[in-house]
Parts: structure tokens; sequence; C-alpha cells
């Protein structure tokens, strides 16, 4: 993982190959095969550690202003520090029924459990909308924004996302008597 993690900030995602991976980390390819069955695995695996652990998530203080705060932060890590590994690897994984599974396993389910508390104790706080689904206000406070990263790829605009999270959250809000 370690050394995946080191070639992706290096060469990037289209840089690194399995025999990269294998000589970069002192195994054979043969042993990366027994436990990964593709490259966009290994690199979602990889990735998907990195990213969940870079997640913070506040606990006190006001939950809908922790709520945007920590999404604009998450797609900032990924807009900043390793945004063109992220669509690289959403769109490999999207071509690849192993990748996919494997971004879905490491990648996706451990940011949604780690987020999922966050999104939680802002609608028992009562600012989100009464009966909305924790998994679609995810979906729809990240998606908006992480589609605009991907328009944004070669010059982000950080304003534009948090304006963009800031308005995809307000469609989740209660009604205000």
């Amino acid at each position: 993982m370690d050394s995946t993690n080191e070639l992706l900030r290096d060469t990037g995602f289209r840089g690194i190959s399995i025999e990269r991976i294998a000589e970069h980390s002192g195994v054979s390819t043969a042993t990366l095969y027994k436990h990964w069955p593709s490259k966009n695995a290994i690199v979602a695996e990889a990735f998907g550690r990195v990213a969940t652990k870079a997640l913070k998530i506040p606990t006190d203080g006001d939950p809908l202003a922790n709520l945007i705060d920590c999404t604009v932060e998450s797609l900032t890590f990924h807009s900043i520090q390793s945004g063109r590994v992220f669509f690289q690897l959403l769109a490999a994984c999207s071509l690849e029924p192993h990748g996919a599974a494997y971004f879905e396993q490491f990648y996706l389910a451990p940011r949604r459990k780690t987020l999922k508390p966050l999104f939680a104790r802002a609608l028992a706080s009562g600012q989100l909308a009464e009966g909305l689904d924790v998994d679609v206000a995810m979906d729809v406070a990240f998606g908006a924004a992480v589609f605009r990263l991907m328009r944004e790829a070669e010059s982000v605009d950080l304003a534009s996302i948090e304006e963009t999270v800031r308005w995809s959250v307000r469609g989740l809000l209660a009604e205000q008597p």
C-alpha cells in the first residue's frame, strides 16, 4: 500500500503499473496478483486508505456548519492533493468490474461510514429535512461538487466548490418556521 501511494504521488495514476508496484515494493507481480485482481484494485485500496485517513470529522459545534466544512475539506483533498488520481481511478474502475468492487469496498464504503455520523448529527439537530435518508444526503452534498471538480480539473476554484456544496446542502435543509 505504501509503495502504491508513493508511486501515485510521484508518477500519478497513469504512470504506474502492476510491474512498477511490484518493483517498488520488492515483491513479484505474482504476489500482487495473488491479493489483487488488477492495478485498479490495488490503487483503489491504497488510495482509499489515504483518503479516508485524511478525513477529520468534528464532533462538536454547529452540525450543519461542520457538515459543509467537512464536505468542502474532503473535496479539497481531492482537488489539491490527489484530484487527478481520484478522477482517473474513478474512470478506470467504472470500466472494470474488479476495480469497481474494490473502489466501493476500499474507497466509497469506508468514507461513507466515516461521514455518516456527521450527516446523522445534522439530521438529528433538526437542521436537515425530517425523514431525509442520510445516504441520499451524502450523494446530494458530494455529487454536484464532484462533477464540478471534474469540469475544473486543470484549475480548481475552491470558492466555487464551497458554493456548490452550500447550494447542494440548501436543498436538504429543514423548512424554517
